[in-house]
């Protein structure tokens, strides 16, 4: 185990490091011959191209959201962490106003502490080096009516065809660091040019993957716990450059968001918080506190995924599109039949895939590596059937009391006491449950009735 300190320095070219007081003192490159690294030009570009033009406070918090995820994922928790979990990661970030971040870092240390599982401390320091050149910047753009990120899966793509079907002119904030989530991304957009030509939907995605053992000894983490800080993080550096958007919205059905662990072994690293209604309260306390106008928002809430499809401005084009979107945890396990990357059809976001569509259609278009759920049922092997069985554990505890439903909301996180909220977050999830076990039965007497035929 070891524990590490990250600088972000913008004054050298390679990564540098060294041992001091039983740390490992890393400084991180953050320009590359006056150009900034990490996919992080190449979004300036973009950005610029269509009059947009970040502020420096949303350069910082760019700069926190690239170093929270090179550490998040380039320091592996089986080798640093404390109990192959928990690890200490100290960042210090140059900010371009040491004085207004520094009464907001107990807030950014909270947040990454409920995201990750971690202890986080920050350290701050002035930036000399500027992120905005007068001379390229021009008025900045109003023609934009929403920001949303664009994930690629499901949830935002319902999200998208509805900002589409209400004409609203739309920049689409998307991140990779891997091939299928990309591909999923630029599909969709693809199919939007098509659909919706004379809507803007204008489609800006950073590609942030960082070498392997990047971080001198420090290993690779393929965990995705801090992806929603990086991918919130580019939202509002980009709304940062806007006079007219004040709004980021995070489209994620309520069940997933919640995400109340399923038995009593999902807690700790089974149970993410990437867009818990506490967590992104955190970022609106500190957008408060930096004196930044902006809210992130969930306009989905309160819905199951299949409401939300079920709901969808445009259900034909949602299922004619759907395909295209991606939403496994897994899809290399694939491989392991001989077959490319796809969707495995039995981790929890696909079981909740596959209910959604079962509720709007009642038929699912997508490719599974393993569709049959008697077969996941049954199959103890390759832990195929262990979703489908805490899923089944949880459905079976809240039909016999559907009241403990407001006891288990509160497992992954604080929620406000507001009783109204609480008990419309709790119905949420009740009918989300009873969602996936409507897909379930169903789907296990189809099974049964076509094997007697």
């Amino acid at each position: 185990m070891k524990r590490y300190i990250l600088r972000a320095n913008f004054d050298i070219g390679n990564i540098e490091s060294r041992e001091e007081n039983g740390r490992i003192m890393v400084d991180v490159p953050m320009l590359s011959n006056g150009k900034l690294n990490y996919g992080l030009s190449h979004v300036k570009k973009i950005l610029y191209k269509e009059n947009v033009y970040p502020s420096e406070i949303g350069f910082d918090i760019m700069l926190f959201a690239t170093m929270v995820y090179m550490a998040d994922t380039r320091i592996e928790r089986a080798v640093h962490g404390q109990d192959s979990w928990t690890r200490e990661i100290q960042l210090e970030i140059p900010v371009s106003n040491v004085e207004l971040w520094d009464s907001q870092i107990s807030t950014v240390e909270r947040m990454l502490k409920f995201l990750t599982g971690d202890f986080w401390k920050i350290t701050l320091s002035g930036r000399t080096w500027e992120f905005s050149n007068p001379e390229e910047k021009g008025e900045k753009t109003n023609k934009f009516d929403k920001v949303s990120l664009f994930s690629g899966g499901m949830d935002s793509l319902i999200s998208t065809i509805n900002l589409m079907e209400k004409k609203k002119n739309t920049l689409l904030i998307s991140h990779a660091g891997e091939g299928l989530t990309k591909n999923a991304q630029e599909n969709i957009v693809k199919k939007f040019d098509s659909l919706y030509p004379d809507v803007l939907h204008m489609w800006s995605d950073l590609w942030m993957a960082f070498p392997q053992d990047y971080i001198p000894e420090g290993g690779n983490d393929n965990n995705t716990r801090s992806r929603s800080f990086l991918f919130i993080g580019y939202g509002i550096f980009a709304m940062s450059g806007m006079d007219n958007v004040s709004e980021l919205l995070v489209p994620e059905n309520g069940l997933i968001a919640l995400n109340v662990p399923l038995d009593e072994t999902r807690v700790g690293s089974f149970s993410t918080r990437t867009t818990h209604p506490f967590y992104l309260s955190l970022w609106n306390k500190l957008l408060s506190g930096l004196g930044l106008n902006m809210l992130v928002k969930n306009p989905f809430w309160n819905k199951t995924k299949g409401e939300m499809a079920e709901d969808c401005k445009n259900k034909e084009v949602l299922y004619e599109t759907m395909k295209l979107s991606f939403s496994c945890s897994s899809p290399g396990k694939a491989r392991w039949k001989g077959l490319s990357p796809q969707h495995c059809g039995y981790c929890v976001p696909c079981i909740i895939r596959r209910a959604a569509m079962h509720k709007a259609f009642g038929c699912d278009g997508t490719v599974y590596t393993e569709k049959s759920v008697r077969e996941m049922q049954s199959k103890n092997s390759e832990g195929i059937g262990i979703q489908l069985r805490s899923f089944q554990y949880a459905i079976d505890k809240i039909k016999k009391d559907q009241n403990r439903a407001l006891l288990y909301i509160h497992k992954p996180g604080p929620l406000p006491r507001d009783e109204e909220y609480l008990h419309e977050l709790a119905d949420t999830y009740i009918r989300g449950l009873l969602e996936v076990d409507a897909f379930v039965q169903d789907s296990l007497a189809q099974e049964s009735d076509e094997n007697d035929l």
